[in-house]
């Protein structure tokens, strides 16, 4: 197993990061701006595609683009940095890095965390200026997924003995101070989703059909419950359950696993727990439930990628199904009723993408060529 060539980092060109503009709030608007948003800038193509949705951290956005290799032999990946107000390019310290997979950056507040993967995976924790806060290479482990910011640690997921499949699946707990291992947790091979909360960290694994949720203590990684699930296609955390959308959604006591409630069979396949109410989606559909497991609305708006619940608003993509059907849209939705704030063009085409908010805006890509932020427009 070769190792990544992190010496190749010792060649980071250390340069002084410009300010920039809006550095705070870490929200995006609220629902009467969410109700004039227009769009502020729109940036790309990338030489070798826009690889992830952007994430903010202290007034700027991040994601990731390919990066050609002059001699064809290597998969490179970088980290941009773009003003959040202005879209202008900003100096990010750390240059191209080996990766085959481009993984979405996390942000916690403080730090940027970026996963690669190329005979072994590998962890970055970064400055906001880009500045290596630490690195942790991890010899055998591949295929990793985006780092989870969880409180105090960062949870990452990644497999092993990977030959035809993977024979294992380990969490791990590391300090997101100073990346130092806290703990580690040991799993079967399959089919993984994950996620985390500052208190949690849940596992969703399917091996032959058969779905096993597992949830762990995030700052310990001690085991608090592993049970088998029916179906299982998205998992979702708050401080109370642990949600399965299986069709139906089903809440389970995230401290013993037992059953608390299950709404009606919806084709749900995603789930996303906020302080407005869980929400669920499907590939017709989208809803709300209270904490209780009652429907407080539905909508016939169908969302293409994940929802972004923030400030009592949720955004979204929308676009047609079929190639060159129509535009996409980003939309804005009243996080308590459904009803739609706003619908802006993101472009001409169809679109799936991510939704990030801050320094009260909001940011997505359209396919590999662009990121787009949109913010109020003035009254």
């Amino acid at each position: 197993m070769h190792r990544i060539a992190v010496t190749a980092l010792a060649c980071l060109t250390l340069l002084a990061g410009a300010a920039p503009a809006g550095a705070a709030p870490v929200t995006g608007p609220d629902a009467a701006g969410a109700a004039r948003l227009r769009m502020a800038w729109s940036v790309g193509p990338a030489a070798a595609g826009i690889v992830t949705a952007p994430v903010y951290l202290a007034g700027a956005t991040y994601h990731l683009e390919g990066v050609a290799d002059p001699a064809k032999v290597r998969s490179l990946v970088r980290v941009v940095r773009r003003d959040a107000g202005t879209g202008r390019r900003l100096p990010f310290a750390t240059g191209a890095i080996d990766s085959i997979m481009g993984y979405r950056p996390a942000a916690d507040g403080r730090s940027l965390y970026v996963a690669t993967y190329r005979e072994q995976t590998h962890v970055w924790a970064f400055r906001p200026d880009g500045r290596v806060l630490w690195s942790r290479a991890q010899p055998g482990e591949q295929f990793p997924q985006s780092p989870m910011p969880a409180g105090r640690r960062l949870i990452t997921v990644s497999r092993s003995g990977c030959d035809v499949e993977c024979a294992h699946t380990t969490v791990f707990g590391w300090n997101a101070a100073d990346g130092t291992p806290a703990w580690s947790y040991s799993l079967p091979g399959g089919y993984v989703k994950s996620v985390a909360t500052a208190g949690h960290a849940a596992v969703l694994i399917n091996t032959g059909g058969t779905s096993t949720l597992t949830v762990l203590d995030a700052v310990t990684g001690g085991l608090l419950w592993s049970r088998t699930v029916a179906g299982g296609s998205g998992i979702a955390l708050d401080a109370t359950h642990a949600y399965v959308a299986d069709g139906s959604l089903r809440a389970y006591a995230v401290r013993d696993g037992s059953p608390a409630w299950a709404g009606e069979n919806a084709g749900y396949t995603a789930a996303y727990p906020s302080p407005y109410g869980i929400f669920a989606t499907s590939g017709a559909r989208y809803a709300a439930y209270d904490p209780t497991g009652r429907r407080r609305w539905s909508s016939g708006i169908h969302p293409r990628g994940t929802l972004t619940v923030d400030n009592g608003v949720v955004y979204f993509q929308q676009s047609p199904t079929r190639q060159g059907a129509g535009p996409a849209y980003l939309v804005a939705t009243r996080a308590s009723t459904g009803v739609v704030l706003s619908r802006v063009r993101i472009w001409s085409r169809i679109s799936i993408g991510d939704v990030t908010v801050g320094g009260g805006r909001v940011f997505t890509k359209a396919l590999l060529e662009k990121i787009v932020a949109f913010a109020p427009a003035r009254r």
